[in-house]
């Protein structure tokens, strides 16, 4: 099953480019939060409960590169849907179904998660609905 367009009215290509740009800006944001925690070296007192049996120094640093990438992923995704090129789609649904899988186990511990998990399950079958139209073609 595959969608015919993003939204009622909005062509799918769009929608992907439209979904890289949403995913892109709140990575980016994300990680440039991470940046500045690891920084100034201050953490609010959810993030060092989270991560109560580590460094959380280590730990946030390591997430804030994990968004940076994920936002160059995003561009990608741009970037491939502009070009109409699969081969940077394709690289996008791999690490976002990971992300789906690590997000649904952090459902337990935050709500918000829940918010992510519906958003990004609807824009993985935008996307894939736009790589398969495009790999089609290529056939």
């Amino acid at each position: 099953m595959r969608l015919a367009k993003c939204l009622c009215c909005i062509p799918l290509r769009v929608g992907v480019i439209l979904t890289g740009c949403l995913f892109g800006a709140t990575d980016l944001i994300i990680g440039s939060y991470g940046l500045y925690m690891v920084i100034r070296r201050e953490f609010p007192d959810n993030v060092v409960e989270f991560f109560r049996t580590m460094d959380t120094l280590t730990c946030v640093a390591c997430f804030t590169g994990t968004f940076y990438l994920m936002a160059f992923n995003d561009l990608m995704l741009i970037y491939g849907a502009i070009r109409k090129k699969s081969g940077y789609i394709g690289p996008w649904l791999m690490v976002n179904f990971v992300v789906l899988i690590c997000t649904m186990v952090t459902a337990l511990v935050s709500g918000i998660a829940i918010i992510r998990i519906v958003v990004l399950s609807y824009c993985m079958f935008v996307v894939n609905s736009f790589y398969d139209e495009l790999t089609e073609e290529d056939d």
